[in-house]
């Protein structure tokens, strides 16, 4: 079954390539090769169940708002390909997202964090400047987490039931919600939920990049001279502006330069 899911990972894979040729495609991650570990027998966080209720939900929020700017928003959902990654072109006056199956059966992936990487898709296409490619209006790497973690992730959330047994806290994020809303109170554990994910999304990257994994305690020192538009140098970069898009605060100098 293995060896049939990375046979389907690789036609599939070329199939979505080829149909986002004709427009410049923006990925949540770098291309990586951790669709080998991936096992379609396995009893992820995210169900394929799950999988269609995250999507479900951020296209009840964002088909209005797609409909507003007078284009066609589009989620494939690639359950069986195995490829650890989503992308997003805007083309010819339609949005088109690819969601994989890959990414959706990591170990460090909950729900809320499978749809905080929609959310960085749709960031992309509904993120604002600064841009990538400022004719179709992609917003940059950077750009498109802040705006996932700080206006998209919300949205979405209003319409996705929690799941209490895959939220983790620590006392620095209870510390940070308790200071933007009252113990307890939904915005608290709205708070506590998107910190959640986001560093459920810290871990993953981690693994896809070799590099150690991120805390929020410990920010990354870097200051540009210039808004880097592609991805940040360290996956600490990508969990800071996860932080400070969640407890809404500016974008992280390690990426945004004013």
């Amino acid at each position: 079954m293995k060896l049939f899911s990375l046979i389907v990972s690789g036609v599939a894979l070329v199939a979505a390539t080829s149909a986002f040729a004709s427009s410049e495609m923006r990925s949540f991650a770098p291309d990586n090769d951790l669709w080998q570990e991936d096992n379609l027998e396995s009893i992820p966080n995210v169900t394929e169940e799950l999988f269609n209720k995250v999507i479900d939900a951020a296209l009840t929020v964002y088909n209005p708002i797609a409909k507003e700017n007078h284009e066609s928003l589009k989620v494939n959902r690639r359950w069986t390909d195995s490829t650890v990654n989503a992308n997003c072109r805007r083309s010819g006056g339609a949005v088109e997202i690819n969601m994989y199956g890959g990414l959706a059966r990591r170990d460090e992936v909950t729900p809320d964090a499978f749809a905080l990487v929609l959310c960085h898709e749709l960031g992309h296409a509904y993120g604002g400047a600064p841009y990538i490619q400022v004719s179709s209006k992609m917003a940059a790497e950077g750009q498109a987490d802040y705006y996932g973690s700080s206006a998209c992730l919300d949205a979405v959330y209003k319409v996705l039931p929690p799941n209490p047994s895959m939220i983790h806290t620590t006392d620095y994020t209870q510390q940070k919600c308790s200071e933007r809303a009252s113990a307890n109170s939904d915005d608290y554990n709205t708070c506590l939920r998107q910190l959640s994910a986001g560093q459920g999304l810290g871990n993953l990257l981690s693994a896809l990049m070799k590099q150690d994994a991120p805390n929020y305690e410990t920010p990354d020192p870097l200051v540009v001279k210039k808004t880097e538009l592609s991805y940040p140098s360290t996956v600490q970069c990508r969990l800071d502006t996860y932080h400070n898009g969640i407890l809404n605060m500016a974008r992280p100098a390690c990426w945004y330069k004013n």
